[in-house]
């Protein structure tokens, strides 16, 4: 009976729900020596049906985490001029300081790649960005604008979060350790500012910005 090939079997493993077997450490050091050679490549070297695989997924995906980084890097200053509350200003302030960082975390990931460091346009975040200014105009001077920013902030944060979880995942799968490590401690600061956020909004400013409800409702009374 003929050896159905590796490829094939995780391909019906998929299709039938099954889980393939983990890969080893080896087979992990393997991928990492195979993705060195694919980046080392030029793109006349490689062959022209060659499929497209995880490493592409984790090249593209670093793209668009590069453009959404540099993007949101621009628009923090806006949101930083409009706080009120000292904390949460300085919280943002804060996190430009880190996306300056994580700019250049990940260039140094493209540079273990062998890549120049290049964003790819990211219609998610644009969005999300776009839907912020937006809250900004509709609720800037308003009393509920702190409360604005940082529901703004938290649908980019949590972008960042799935996003970097995946690509960390992606990374560890190849075999990249390095690699791993960086997307690791950028995934962590998005954690961590998505969790300040939270401890703000829940701590005073939501509270502050229904205090207006409660008047307009005893006016109504």
């Amino acid at each position: 009976m003929a050896t159905q090939p590796k490829s094939n079997a995780r391909k019906s493993a998929r299709s039938e729900g099954r889980a393939s077997a983990k890969a080893s450490p080896e087979q992990r050091g393997k991928r990492a020596q195979n993705v060195a050679r694919k980046s080392a490549s030029t793109a006349a070297q490689r062959p022209k049906a060659t499929q497209k695989s995880l490493s592409d997924l984790l090249e593209h995906g670093l793209k668009d985490m590069y453009y959404a980084e540099k993007k949101i890097y621009r628009a923090l200053p806006k949101m930083i001029r409009k706080a009120d509350h000292p904390e949460l200003k300085r919280a943002l302030e804060e996190h430009r300081a880190e996306t300056e960082g994580q700019i250049q975390s990940l260039e140094t990931v493209f540079e273990l790649l062998g890549k120049r460091a290049r964003g790819e346009k990211c219609e998610a975040i644009d969005g999300i960005l776009e839907e912020g200014e937006s809250l900004l105009e509709d609720f800037g001077d308003s009393v509920a604008s702190d409360a604005a920013i940082i529901f703004s902030c938290q649908a980019v944060e949590h972008y960042e979060i799935t996003r970097y979880g995946s690509l960390r995942a992606f990374a560890e799968e190849l075999g990249l350790e390095e690699i791993r490590d960086h997307i690791d401690a950028i995934l962590a600061q998005e954690k961590a500012a998505d969790g300040k956020l939270n401890e703000l909004a829940e701590g005073s400013i939501n509270d502050a910005a229904s205090e207006y409800d409660t008047e307009e409702e005893s006016a109504l009374a």
